[in-house]
C-alpha cells in the first residue's frame, strides 16, 4: 500500500516535470528505498526509544549507517524482514553493550579484528544490486576501512564513556560479522 503510494505520487511529479521513462523509474525506486528507510528507522529509534533505549539506538544506527553500505554483506529481500533483522540485530548490540564492559585493551583488539575483516572482505556484493566496476568496489572497500577507523579512534578517545566507546565497537564489530554470512565475496 505505501509503495504504491509513493509509485503514484512519484509518478505524478515526473510527468509534470516531463521527466523519460528510464528517469522515472530511477526516482522511483530511489524514492521508494529513501521513504521505506526513513520508515523503518522511525519505528527503531522509537521502539527502542520507549524502552530507554535512545541513545544507544541514536549512536548504533549512526555507525552502521556510516560503515554497512561501503562493507556491504547480509542484506534481506523484503522490507518487513529488514525491519525485523534491524531490530533484531540492534537488540543483540545493546545487551552486548549493556553485559560486557569492554576495557581498553578490549576496545582496541576487537576494532581491530573489524578493520582485519573489512580490510580482507569488504565489500561484500550484494547479488540483488552487483557492484561490477573495480574502481567503484575499490572506492568502498577504502570508504569502509577508512569509516571504521574513524570510528576505531573514536572509541579509544571516548573509551571513558562507555555508552559511546563500547556501542561503537560492538556495532563494529557484529558488522564485521555480517560480511561473512554471504557466499559470495568481491
Amino acid at each position: 500500500m505505501i509503495k504504491e503510494k509513493i509509485d503514484a505520487f512519484t509518478q505524478n511529479i515526473c510527468e509534470y516535470n516531463n521527466f523519460t521513462s528510464d528517469q522515472t523509474e530511477e526516482i522511483k525506486y530511489s524514492v521508494k528505498i529513501i521513504t521505506l528507510e526513513v520508515i523503518k528507522l522511525f519505528i527503531v529509534i522509537s521502539l527502542f526509544s520507549v524502552f530507554g533505549y535512545f541513545k544507544e539506538i541514536s549512536i548504533l544506527i549512526f555507525v552502521m549507517s556510516l560503515t554497512k553500505p561501503f562493507t556491504g554483506g547480509y542484506h534481506e529481500n523484503t522490507q518487513s524482514r529488514c525491519l525485523v533483522a534491524t531490530i533484531i540485530l540492534s537488540l543483540i548490540i545493546i545487551t552486548l553493550y549493556k553485559n560486557n564492559d569492554l576495557n581498553l585493551i578490549s576496545i582496541i583488539l576487537l576494532n581491530f579484528i573489524n578493520i582485519f575483516s573489512v580490510y580482507h572482505q569488504a565489500p561484500i556484493i550484494n547479488t540483488d544490486m552487483p557492484l561490477t566496476r573495480a574502481d567503484l568496489i575499490n572506492k568502498n572497500k577504502w570508504l569502509a576501512i577508512i569509516n571504521c577507523f574513524i570510528f576505531f579512534i573514536i572509541s579509544i578517545i571516548l573509551h571513558e564513556y562507555k555508552i559511546y566507546s563500547n556501542i561503537i565497537t560492538w556495532t563494529l564489530f557484529i558488522n564485521s560479522c555480517l560480511m561473512f554470512n554471504s557466499k559470495h565475496k568481491n
